[in-house]
């Protein structure tokens, strides 16, 4: 079989596309869709590191509070707040509140969970890793 000329070869144009206004504007247009794709990116990525950060702190506060004892529980200031506001007459200033401490575990439980989701289903890679590149 002959080996395959090449289209210029044969008609003696230009690879280049013509130097008018269209295609000028062609590629102003597509120069901009790079950019507020590469902005979105980043944008997102910012959004999912936030997330993972968040994530991170929350699962080092329940560490925390699971480990220590029972009797310092950072857990039990706003659980004690929330119940002045809705029922004063029965949690005085005075009364000690206690959360349970399956509470504080089982949320340690769910975010270890959706840290390891979060690995595991590759939306690491997606979100964060894919804005990097």
């Amino acid at each position: 079989m002959p080996p395959r000329s090449s289209p210029s070869a044969r008609s003696g144009a230009s690879y280049f596309p013509p130097n008018d206004s269209a295609t000028y504007r062609d590629l102003l247009l597509f120069e901009e869709r790079l950019k507020t794709n590469a902005a979105n990116l980043k944008r997102r990525k910012h959004k999912y590191q936030l997330f993972l950060f968040q994530l991170l702190f929350v699962i080092a506060f329940l560490l925390c509070e699971v480990i220590l004892p029972p009797h310092i529980s950072i857990l039990a200031i706003p659980y004690k707040f929330v119940l002045q506001r809705i029922l004063p007459a029965v949690y005085t200033a005075e009364v000690d509140v206690y959360v349970h401490p399956y509470l504080s575990t089982g949320l340690l439980f769910v975010s270890v969970t959706t840290l390891l989701l979060f690995f595991a289903s590759g939306m690491y890679s997606e979100k964060i890793g894919y804005a990097n590149k």
